[in-house]
């Protein structure tokens, strides 16, 4: 048997165990390319409730005639692929066997986009927590690097204040961000939709009606991850131009008025890893100017009679050679600049806890995803201790999502946050979770870093 064949037969038989929710082990003959197809693919099940018998059948088909055509589907990375991006590894779409997951992605994209997060809540029905599905292999053991509380404790929790999204407060928006025109309802009903200009300078704003949550972007891939020469600003030039872009679409939430208030938790990243084939420079920050070099000493002439000589000149000062700026990471395309996202003081965790900008080339904001959302406080309620909330997340009764691979999950941080759901999710009340950090180790070697969580209020 080819390897080729080999791959596709290996591959699906996994996958068929992996849809009947069998939890599987990976033997030794698996290869790279079937390891992380269905390590991919095992990450979007997650987030997919029980399939059906005729959707089993059809994404098995898909998948067969994928890997036997060996082209990987020509999924565009904007919008949904980035929202994404805190859901799977920013990898290219292997070809053969690995490319399958784009069809898997395809697959999923009515049940993915956005995650369908449930199955864990918390202890009160009125306080519902929908978290990731708990995904974690068999015979996976746990270990803390952290000290754990014992005590339980208090937290508050807050009820948001809806507000109706119409096409009429769209429009309002789009007027504000450079569109013309009027704000319409997508097919679906789920979002109030605005676009301007065409081809590679068409832009498109989306406002979430569950949430109120705005995208707004360049749409065609080729202006988001150009080719050829182009350059970014600095880190701080990106902060500064992402800050100034919120406040004139009058978008900065309670407590942002100025950007030295939130600087601290504040982060720039580099974005895109597309395929490192364009010239990719990072403008140097402004910098103070240098002195003037002296101009050639004159011939002395005679001290006057009438004054004193005047005293030497004082050193000039010199300034430090400006530091060079930081180098990208092959394929960087923006950056993107994260504002921290707090609930009266305390930070926030979950899918539609964002507020962030892209920055890319000629200084241009490539697109922005905000996800606030108005809230007022109900009240404190008890909350389990931290050493309660490690045992519920070990015993399956939390979120965490690790690879096949893990044998060893090693908890470094735990944190109390506020949860917020997807932005195409209403929601009424926003409560605590524990949120667990730290890395996933095969054979003492780390193969990546994770994030769980658990609810935080306590049933007594």
């Amino acid at each position: 048997m080819s390897k080729d064949k080999f791959n596709q037969k290996q591959f699906l038989e996994y996958l068929d165990r992996m849809l009947a929710g069998e939890r599987i082990t990976l033997g030794d003959d698996v290869s790279g390319e079937v390891r992380s197809a269905l390590e991919h693919a095992w990450r979007m099940l997650a987030f997919r409730q029980e399939p059906s018998p005729a959707f089993k059948a059809e994404l098995r088909k898909k998948l067969l005639r994928q890997i036997s055509e060996k082209q990987a589907p020509a999924v565009t990375r904007q919008g949904f692929w980035e929202r994404l991006d805190n859901i799977l590894p920013p990898r290219r779409v292997l070809v053969a066997v690995a490319s399958t997951v784009g069809v898997l992605l395809l697959a999923f994209i009515g049940v993915v986009l956005y995650g369908r997060f449930g199955g864990v809540t918390a202890p009160s029905a009125e306080y519902l927590v929908r978290l990731p599905a708990n995904i974690i292999p068999q015979d996976v053991t746990f270990h803390t690097k952290t000290s754990l509380s014992a005590a339980p404790g208090k937290a508050a929790v807050y009820e948001i204040e809806s507000s109706e999204i119409t096409s009429a407060s769209v429009t309002e928006l789009g007027r504000k961000l450079g569109f013309t025109g009027r704000a319409r309802l997508s097919d679906d009903g789920t979002r109030i939709i605005m676009t301007q200009g065409s081809g590679d300078e068409e832009r498109q704003l989306t406002v979430w009606t569950a949430s109120g949550a705005i995208e707004y972007g360049y749409v065609d891939p080729e202006k988001l991850y150009p080719l050829g020469h182009y350059s970014l600003p600095s880190k701080t030039e990106a902060e500064i131009i992402a800050y100034d872009f919120l406040e004139e679409a009058d978008l900065l939430p309670p407590g942002y008025q100025s950007l030295a208030n939130i600087k601290d938790e504040t982060t720039v990243a580099a974005g895109g890893y597309y395929p490192p084939t364009a010239f990719v420079e990072e403008a140097p920050p402004v910098t103070a100017a240098e002195p003037a070099a002296p101009s050639a000493p004159s011939a002395p002439s005679a001290p006057s009679a009438e004054a004193p000589p005047p005293p030497p000149p004082a050193p000039e000062e010199v300034l430090p050679p400006p530091s060079p700026p930081e180098p990208l990471p092959p394929g960087s395309t923006y950056w993107l600049v994260q504002f921290p996202y707090f609930v009266d003081g305390m930070e926030a965790t979950g899918p539609g806890s964002k507020i962030e900008v892209s920055i890319g080339h000629n200084l241009e904001v490539m697109g922005m995803e905000w996800d606030w959302r108005q809230m007022s406080p109900l009240g404190t309620k008890k909350i389990i201790s931290e050493q309660q909330a490690f045992q519920d997340l070990i015993h399956g009764r939390g979120s965490l999502e690790v690879p096949l691979d893990c044998q060893q999950v090693v908890l470094e941080q735990v944190q109390l946050k506020y949860w917020l759901d997807p932005p195409s999710e209403e929601q009424d009340y926003v409560v605590p979770v524990y949120e667990f950090t730290g890395t996933c180790l095969e054979n003492g070697r780390i193969l990546e870093e994770f994030t769980g969580w658990t609810p935080a209020l306590s049933t007594n």
